[in-house]
Parts: C-alpha cells; sequence; structure tokens
C-alpha cells in the first residue's frame, strides 16, 4: 500500500501514462472540443475528368481560411507540383485552372491560374520537365491548410477526342462582333449563327468543330502560328469544278493575312469554331460563284505534340447567289398590314421594309426586321393614314446589295374584316331577248359587282357565270343591267350573286383569278344570291316602203318584238291603210 511519502513518484507515473495515451489517440480525437473551428479546404469533385491537353478545372471548397495548397501527381507518374490559391473574393469557393497541355513542359507560360475573383499565389514543380504534354494517367490530387492535408481526390486525363465538323452561316455583320466564345453563344441563342449546309456569297462560313485536347495549346499559342505550322490546318476545297479547270481552294496564309479567318475556340462546350468571313477570303482558281460546292476539313497534324496521329474531320458547304424578294402585298388603309417576303442571305440579316408613294421620293413609313431561320423576313405597318385606292411602291432592301420593289394599290379599310352579310338583292322574274338581265336594286356595302350565274352556280361556281356588271359603288344601285356574254336562246332559270371587289381594282376578277379574288358576299356562311326566271323572246325588224308619186318620199321603218303584229298581220294591214289613205288625201289636196 502506497505511503504519503510515496505519493510525488505515483503522480509522475500518472502523468507519463496519461501522456503516453493521449499521444496515442487520433488527431481529431485529440481536437474533439475545437474541431469545427479549424480551417478546411475540400474537393467540389473527388474525381475531376478532363481530355488531355485541355484545362482541367478543380473546384475548391474552403472553410475558415482563404489560402490552401494544392498537390498534384506524384514521383510516381513523374509530375508532382504544388500550387498555392488564395480566395480573393471571400466567397468560400476557388476553380483552379490547370493547363494539361504544358504542365509537363519547360515553358515560361503560366499553368496555373484561377477564375476570375480568385487568384494563384505561389506554384512548386518537384519533377524534371517532360518532352511532350501530361500522358492519360490518374493523377493524385490533394489540398492542405496550413500544412495539414484536409481532402483528397483524383485528375483523371483522358485521350483527346475529334468529333464532327457542322457547317454554320452567319450575317456578314456578324463576323466582327463573334469574337469569342460568350459572344458566338450570344449570337447564336439570338439566331443569328445559324446552322445550314449553304451559305450565301458574301456571308461568313462558321466551320463549328466538336473537338476535344487542343484548348491548353490554343491558350498559350497563336492560332494563326498553329495554322501556319501545320500543327493545325484548315482547308476548303471545291468539289464540283468546271470541266477542265482546276478545284478552287481556299488561301489560308492569305486569307489569315487579311483577317478574313478568325478562330474562337470554347474550351468549355469542346468546340471550335473556324469562321470564313466569304467577302473577303482569298481563294485560288477563281472566286467563289453560286453553285460553287465545297468540303471543308479541319485537320490535326499527328508529328505535332497536339495528337498521336494524324486525325480530321470534314463537310460540305454549298454557296448560293444573294436575293430578296416581296411577296404580293395586299395592303388596305389601316392598322397591322403585313408585307413579307423571302431571301437567301443568313437568318439573322437585317431586311429594311419602305413604303413609299407612287412617284413620289417621299417615304410613308420605315420598318427593319430580320431574316426568320426559314429565310422569311415580315413587318407590319400602320397604313391608315395613306388614302384609300392610292398606289405606293414598297422596296425591301437587304444585306449585300440584295433588293427588291414592286407598286401596289392601297384598299379600302374594313374594321369588320372581309364583308359579311350586308348585301342583298332584289331580280324580278323578266322578260328579255336573252343578251341582258336587269336587276331591280343591288346593295353592296364595300362595293363590287352583281354576276349572273347559270343554274348550276352553287356546283360550278366558275363556269356558270354568264355576265359581270361593271364595278358598283358601295352602298344601295337601282336597275342594274348585266349583259351577258352569250345570248340565252330560251327559258331559264339564272342565279344573281353579289361578288366583292377584294383586290379594291374596280375590276371583276372571280373567273380570271380562278375564284382567288373577288368572290362573292356571304351570309351565315353561304353567298348572298336570289334566282330569277327568264322568259327569251325574239326580237323582230319590219321595213315597210310606200311609193309617193307626188313627193317621191319612200321609206319608213319599225323594229318589235314578239307580241306585236308582222307585215302579213291585221295590225299592218290597218296601219299600210291609214297610212295609205293619209297620203291619198295629201296628193288631192295638192292636185
Amino acid at each position: 500500500m502506497a505511503t504519503v511519502n510515496d505519493r510525488p513518484g505515483l503522480i509522475l507515473v500518472v502523468v507519463v501514462v496519461l501522456a503516453a495515451f493521449v499521444g496515442a489517440m487520433p488527431a481529431a480525437a485529440q481536437d474533439v472540443g475545437n474541431a469545427t473551428d479549424r480551417p478546411t479546404a475540400s474537393f467540389n469533385q473527388s474525381t475531376v475528368t478532363e481530355q488531355r491537353g485541355d484545362i482541367a478545372a478543380i473546384e475548391l471548397d474552403l472553410s475558415g481560411t482563404t489560402n490552401a495548397t494544392v498537390s498534384v501527381g506524384s514521383e510516381a507518374v513523374n509530375y508532382a507540383a504544388n500550387v498555392t490559391v488564395n480566395d480573393s473574393n471571400g466567397d468560400g469557393r476557388v476553380t483552379l485552372l490547370m493547363n494539361t497541355y504544358i504542365a509537363g513542359l519547360d515553358t515560361d507560360n503560366p499553368v496555373y491560374g484561377a477564375t476570375a475573383g480568385d487568384a494563384v499565389v505561389g506554384t512548386n514543380r518537384s519533377t524534371a520537365p517532360l518532352d511532350s504534354p501530361l500522358e492519360t494517367s490518374q493523377y493524385n490530387l490533394s489540398v492542405a491548410v496550413d500544412d495539414r492535408r484536409t481532402d483528397t481526390a483524383t485528375l483523371a486525363l483522358t485521350e483527346r477526342t475529334a468529333g464532327e465538323l457542322i457547317t454554320w452561316t452567319a450575317p456578314a455583320a456578324t463576323f466582327d462582333n463573334a469574337t469569342n466564345a460568350s459572344e458566338v453563344a450570344a449570337a447564336v441563342d439570338n439566331g443569328r449563327i445559324t446552322a445550314s449546309d449553304s451559305v450565301a456569297v458574301g456571308d461568313v462560313s462558321v466551320n463549328q468543330v466538336k473537338l476535344s485536347g487542343v484548348y491548353g495549346a490554343l491558350a498559350v499559342s497563336n492560332v494563326t502560328e498553329l495554322l501556319r505550322s501545320g500543327a493545325l490546318d484548315f482547308s476548303m476545297v471545291q468539289t464540283n469544278p468546271s470541266t477542265n479547270r482546276p478545284p478552287k481552294r481556299l488561301d489560308l496564309n492569305r486569307s489569315l493575312a487579311n483577317d478574313s479567318i478568325r478562330v474562337v475556340p470554347d474550351p468549355r462546350n469542346d468546340v471550335l469554331y473556324v469562321n470564313v468571313d466569304t467577302r473577303a477570303a482569298v481563294f485560288d482558281n477563281g472566286t467563289l460563284s453560286a453553285g460553287d460546292r465545297f468540303e471543308s476539313t479541319l485537320a490535326i497534324d499527328g508529328e505535332s505534340t497536339l495528337a498521336d496521329a494524324d486525325e480530321s474531320v470534314s463537310a460540305n458547304v454549298t454557296f448560293v447567289g444573294t436575293e430578296v424578294g416581296l411577296a404580293d402585298p395586299s395592303l388596305v388603309a389601316g392598322p397591322n398590314q403585313t408585307i413579307s417576303g423571302t431571301t437567301s442571305v443568313a437568318p439573322g440579316s437585317e431586311v429594311t421594309v419602305r413604303i413609299q408613294r407612287n412617284g413620289s421620293s417621299s417615304i410613308v413609313k420605315t420598318n427593319t426586321t430580320r431574316v426568320k431561320p426559314n429565310g422569311s423576313f415580315d413587318t407590319s405597318f400602320n397604313l391608315s393614314s395613306v388614302a384609300p385606292r392610292s398606289t405606293v411602291t414598297v422596296r425591301a432592301e437587304g444585306p449585300l446589295g440584295t433588293g427588291d420593289r414592286m407598286n401596289t394599290t392601297v384598299g379600302p379599310y374594313r374594321p369588320g374584316g372581309p364583308p359579311n352579310g350586308t348585301a342583298a338583292l332584289a331580280v324580278p322574274d323578266q322578260t328579255t331577248t336573252g343578251e341582258t338581265v336587269t336587276i331591280r336594286n343591288a346593295t353592296l356595302p364595300d362595293g363590287g359587282f352583281v354576276v349572273v350565274h347559270a343554274a348550276n352556280a352553287s356546283s360550278d361556281p366558275l363556269g356558270s357565270v354568264l355576265g359581270a356588271s361593271s364595278y358598283l359603288e358601295n352602298g344601295t344601285t337601282e336597275n342594274v343591267t348585266v349583259s351577258l356574254s352569250e345570248p340565252l336562246a330560251e327559258d331559264t332559270r339564272v342565279v344573281v350573286m353579289a361578288h366583292t371587289d377584294s383586290n379594291d381594282n374596280q375590276v371583276y376578277d372571280f373567273s380570271s383569278s380562278n375564284g382567288g379574288e373577288d368572290g362573292p358576299y356571304t351570309a351565315n356562311g353561304s353567298a348572298v344570291t336570289t334566282g330569277a326566271r327568264l322568259t327569251i323572246v325574239e326580237t323582230t325588224t319590219v321595213e315597210t316602203t310606200t311609193a309617193d308619186t307626188a313627193s317621191g318620199t319612200t321609206a319608213a321603218t319599225a323594229t318589235g318584238t314578239n307580241g306585236t303584229t308582222d307585215g302579213s298581220g291585221p295590225g299592218f294591214g290597218i296601219v299600210a291603210a291609214l297610212l295609205a289613205l293619209s297620203l291619198a288625201g295629201l296628193a288631192w289636196r295638192r292636185h
């Protein structure tokens, strides 16, 4: 049993044992009371995957600190580096950017960087330089705060790929407004760059290449130098040259020299854009012409550091002429009047449409619109101030010297839309010679025509037309006579129909337009019509000659229709007798 005198030795033994026990505890257990207060850094992903030669984005989350050190690789893979980053904007996140193309090379270019708002404050590579870019492999990642490792992850570099080449087109004006990935993306989003295998001569030929493993090189090298060195190559070769003529070819060096070729990398989406301004690009063996077909190719030299073997992707493009054409406008003196057309220039191109008074330089209206993806364009005007039935000139002016013009007559505005159910006709049964039909009255609210059809009007509205009136003003017109194109020979029933003047030219065009213009007024979905019975009578001419022995007067002529007497009838005898008696009396008086 221990005595009082032994207590100092006992206390010493207990302290030694406790110290040994605490020293054997894990670090986490030692800091149970304050572990959550320690600064830490962790990887956002356990595995960061990127193609060999591209730029890897390593995302970090920081807590309680603004600095952290990332270790990449190891002696086992002959590449090892330490990189210290700073969370300059204090948002707790840092994205470390690693250029895997130059990471192992002896270069003065910065291998590591950070996204906006953060910074790389120190780098240290502990392995010897390599002769080529980092190979495909698994590279260890770890992060430490204050020399204390807080997380690990893996960087997986995979083989680079060359996918496909897709042809697009863009307005000529877009060439200088799509110089980086964000500008190109915006142009695609708003329809100024569209996928197409045809390009108007003078527009921009956009070649979208799905490609990886080159963006590290493009980040530190001049694209023009890569193209001129042959590490990258872009070509356009004509596939339909004229007989006995060499194919046209893009002169790459001269086109680069005059800045008519622009290469825009989009590393985030593994896309490379090669934009060719066809207004200025130089071609050997002739200039671009409508109908030329080309094969566009992007190639990578296998002997360069970009690839282990030759690679290429291609696509075909056809060049077309530049045209703008207006559709036939149908305008009235009211709001929301649409003028439309089509064009071969690139979607997103601007087309200016002007309406001018005919024979005058004064501009009535001007609108600017954009070409839609299908090549059409349209714009609307308020023509309420334009006098009905006035003639105007419509002009469309597009890029690359394209344009069109036409004259048209502005019709009256009908706020309620097409006339519907307000026309009326009154036509009695009648006796006629078969050459005309008389309409007692016709009410046409917007003007038009009264048309006489045969009885089969409903089954053959075009073929049944027998005749049409001249243009009738709006309102009610009394006693309208319609002359028939061919006289009727026998009694018949006709259909009289009220027709509009839909194109406002005061000319009956229903038959000549194959029913496309001047259709009938309608009421409740049916044409406004009425029927009439025609009784046909023949026209008879009667000539009577009486000799006057005293005066020498000889001729008298009368005409009539059936229902009057002819020269052999009793009526004629009475008239002749009376006439003869009168002449005889006159002669007697003279004697």
